[in-house]
Protein backbone atom coordinates (compact mmCIF):
# COMPACT_ATOMS: atom_id res chain seq x y z
CA UNK A 1 0.00 0.00 0.00
CA UNK A 2 2.89 2.55 0.70
CA UNK A 3 4.32 2.31 -3.13
CA UNK A 4 0.42 2.94 -4.39
CA UNK A 5 0.18 6.10 -1.19
CA UNK A 6 3.07 8.04 -1.70
CA UNK A 7 4.16 7.02 -5.41
CA UNK A 8 0.96 5.98 -7.19
CA UNK A 9 2.26 2.52 -8.18
CA UNK A 10 0.13 0.28 -8.02
CA UNK A 11 1.96 -3.40 -6.86
CA UNK A 12 1.58 -6.51 -9.12
CA UNK A 13 0.11 -9.15 -7.46
CA UNK A 14 3.01 -11.31 -8.72
CA UNK A 15 5.88 -10.62 -10.50
CA UNK A 16 6.23 -10.47 -14.59
CA UNK A 17 9.24 -11.65 -16.05
CA UNK A 18 10.61 -7.77 -16.83
CA UNK A 19 9.93 -7.64 -13.08
CA UNK A 20 11.93 -10.27 -11.82
CA UNK A 21 15.04 -10.07 -14.56
CA UNK A 22 14.90 -6.15 -13.58
CA UNK A 23 18.12 -5.21 -11.87
CA UNK A 24 18.14 -3.38 -8.53
CA UNK A 25 20.82 -0.60 -8.46
CA UNK A 26 19.53 1.59 -5.80
CA UNK A 27 19.01 0.96 -2.36
CA UNK A 28 18.37 2.62 1.55
CA UNK A 29 19.19 1.34 4.39
CA UNK A 30 16.77 2.18 8.15
CA UNK A 31 18.20 1.00 11.18
CA UNK A 32 15.74 0.57 14.32
CA UNK A 33 16.69 -0.18 17.68
CA UNK A 34 13.84 -0.96 20.75
CA UNK A 35 12.27 -4.03 21.90
CA UNK A 36 13.76 -5.89 18.34
CA UNK A 37 17.10 -3.74 16.60
CA UNK A 38 17.73 -4.18 13.25
CA UNK A 39 17.29 -2.60 9.91
CA UNK A 40 14.93 -2.54 6.50
CA UNK A 41 17.02 -2.35 3.03
CA UNK A 42 14.70 -1.25 0.27
CA UNK A 43 15.87 -1.55 -3.39
CA UNK A 44 14.57 -0.39 -6.59
CA UNK A 45 15.20 -0.80 -10.02
CA UNK A 46 16.94 1.98 -12.36
CA UNK A 47 13.94 3.45 -14.23
CA UNK A 48 11.67 3.20 -11.00
CA UNK A 49 13.09 5.62 -8.63
CA UNK A 50 13.02 9.05 -10.97
CA UNK A 51 9.55 8.32 -11.47
CA UNK A 52 8.60 7.40 -7.89
CA UNK A 53 9.94 10.45 -7.40
CA UNK A 54 8.42 12.96 -9.38
CA UNK A 55 5.18 11.55 -8.46
CA UNK A 56 5.78 11.53 -4.47
CA UNK A 57 6.49 15.49 -5.26
CA UNK A 58 3.81 16.24 -7.98
CA UNK A 59 6.53 17.08 -10.76
CA UNK A 60 6.38 16.38 -13.83
CA UNK A 61 10.56 17.08 -14.87
CA UNK A 62 12.66 14.28 -13.30
CA UNK A 63 14.18 15.70 -9.65
CA UNK A 64 17.82 15.41 -9.18
CA UNK A 65 19.63 12.76 -7.54
CA UNK A 66 19.49 14.21 -4.08
CA UNK A 67 15.89 14.08 -3.91
CA UNK A 68 15.36 10.84 -5.72
CA UNK A 69 17.52 9.76 -2.52
CA UNK A 70 15.39 11.48 -0.25
CA UNK A 71 12.00 10.11 -1.24
CA UNK A 72 13.04 6.64 -1.35
CA UNK A 73 14.69 7.39 1.91
CA UNK A 74 11.08 8.67 3.15
CA UNK A 75 9.13 5.74 1.67
CA UNK A 76 11.74 3.34 3.65
CA UNK A 77 10.94 5.31 6.89
CA UNK A 78 7.42 4.90 6.11
CA UNK A 79 7.61 1.05 5.54
CA UNK A 80 9.61 0.78 8.86
CA UNK A 81 7.52 2.59 10.51
CA UNK A 82 4.54 0.07 9.38
CA UNK A 83 6.29 -2.95 9.93
CA UNK A 84 7.20 -2.73 12.97
CA UNK A 85 4.34 -2.17 15.23
CA UNK A 86 3.06 -5.77 13.18
CA UNK A 87 6.10 -7.37 14.29
CA UNK A 88 6.78 -6.64 17.44
CA UNK A 89 3.78 -4.90 19.28
CA UNK A 90 1.74 -1.92 18.42
CA UNK A 91 2.87 -0.24 21.96
CA UNK A 92 6.46 -0.55 21.61
CA UNK A 93 8.63 2.29 21.02
CA UNK A 94 11.31 2.39 18.84
CA UNK A 95 14.19 4.56 17.93
CA UNK A 96 14.52 4.80 14.14
CA UNK A 97 17.74 6.14 12.16
CA UNK A 98 17.75 8.65 9.20
CA UNK A 99 17.62 6.34 5.98
CA UNK A 100 21.14 6.19 4.62
CA UNK A 101 21.85 5.67 0.77
CA UNK A 102 24.10 2.44 0.32
CA UNK A 103 26.42 2.66 -2.66
CA UNK A 104 25.77 1.59 -6.58
CA UNK A 105 26.89 -2.24 -5.37
CA UNK A 106 24.93 -2.29 -2.20
CA UNK A 107 28.29 -1.97 -0.20
CA UNK A 108 27.48 -3.78 3.04
CA UNK A 109 23.77 -5.65 2.54
CA UNK A 110 26.30 -8.90 2.07
CA UNK A 111 27.89 -8.13 5.68
CA UNK A 112 24.53 -8.46 7.16
CA UNK A 113 23.96 -11.97 6.78
CA UNK A 114 21.18 -13.67 5.73
CA UNK A 115 17.87 -11.44 5.47
CA UNK A 116 15.08 -12.64 8.40
CA UNK A 117 12.76 -11.31 5.72
CA UNK A 118 12.38 -10.59 2.31
CA UNK A 119 9.68 -9.30 -0.26
CA UNK A 120 9.41 -8.49 -3.82
CA UNK A 121 7.07 -6.04 -5.23
CA UNK A 122 6.26 -5.91 -8.67
CA UNK A 123 5.58 -2.28 -9.92
CA UNK A 124 4.52 -0.75 -13.43
CA UNK A 125 8.21 -0.53 -14.91
CA UNK A 126 10.64 -2.44 -12.61
CA UNK A 127 10.17 -4.35 -9.04
CA UNK A 128 11.30 -2.98 -5.54
CA UNK A 129 12.97 -5.67 -3.18
CA UNK A 130 12.66 -5.32 0.65
CA UNK A 131 14.83 -6.80 2.91
CA UNK A 132 14.21 -7.38 6.95
CA UNK A 133 17.69 -7.82 9.07
CA UNK A 134 17.35 -8.52 12.45
CA UNK A 135 19.57 -8.99 14.86
CA UNK A 136 19.97 -9.92 18.25
CA UNK A 137 22.11 -9.19 21.21
CA UNK A 138 23.55 -5.58 22.09
CA UNK A 139 26.23 -3.91 19.70
CA UNK A 140 26.34 -1.36 17.03
CA UNK A 141 25.48 -4.03 14.22
CA UNK A 142 21.84 -2.35 14.03
CA UNK A 143 23.11 0.28 12.31
CA UNK A 144 23.46 0.64 8.53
Amino acid sequence: MTFEELGFFFASPELDDTQKQAITDTAVCVSFQGPLRGRLVVTVCAGLLPVLTANMLGQDVIPNMAQQYDALGELANVICGNLLPNIACPEALFNVHAPEVLTSNHEGITSYGPSTATAQVGLDIGRADLLLFLFEGEGSEGRC
